[in-house]
């Protein structure tokens, strides 16, 4: 389709370029200030054709312009439908809810990470922050699932505060709010 709207467009183009120059070339032929007005004033090949329609080298030239501006337009919506096709997100793209689950890999690399953060009390705060705000302008089952995973990093730096931490208590009680919070982005995700 692609070359096909490109060939619709330039096709539409000449045509239209075609009619226009051959237009300007009649009205020269009428007179020198249908000519000039139709070169410099904006619209004013439309006042041209109108009393002119009676000729019907006019009305050809007319509808040359006509094909020509509607095979540019088709051309331009064929290509604007591709392009606009290449921007789809693929569903099979898009991570399913497993990819948030608790398997040994993706913990250790998890901790890992975690063990470089210098407060996961504040880093899960912010994470929980982030995963709010994500929850409300989610609408699509890929937005609820990124919902779901923010959720999910949060929990696991919370779950990381150690006891020494001034915030140990607090963070013991968010885990089940932030578990239940990814529970039910989870849901939404496959909805």
């Amino acid at each position: 389709m692609f070359f096909v709207g490109i060939a619709l467009l330039i096709l539409g183009l000449i045509l239209a370029i075609v009619g226009g120059i051959w237009g300007l070339v009649q009205a020269f032929a009428e007179g020198t200030l249908w000519g000039a007005a139709y070169l410099l004033i904006p619209f004013a090949f439309v006042i041209f054709y109108m009393a002119n329609w009676s000729k019907k080298q006019i009305r050809k030239n007319f509808f040359l312009i006509l094909v020509g501006l509607i095979l540019s337009l088709s051309g331009s919506a064929v290509l604007g439908n591709h392009i606009n096709n290449k921007f789809v997100v693929d569903a099979a793209n898009i991570p399913d809810n497993s990819n948030i689950s608790n398997n040994s890999e993706n913990t250790t690399e998890k901790t890992e990470a975690i063990a470089a953060i210098s407060d996961p009390f504040r880093e899960g705060i912010n994470a929980a922050t982030k995963a709010a705000e994500l929850a409300q302008v989610a609408n699509t089952q890929a937005q609820w699932n990124e919902v779901a995973i923010t959720w999910h990093q949060a929990l696991v730096l919370m779950k990381e505060v150690p006891e020494s931490h001034p915030q140990y208590e607090a963070a013991k009680n968010r885990i089940d709010l932030y578990r239940n919070n990814r529970e039910i982005a989870k849901k939404k995700s496959e909805n």
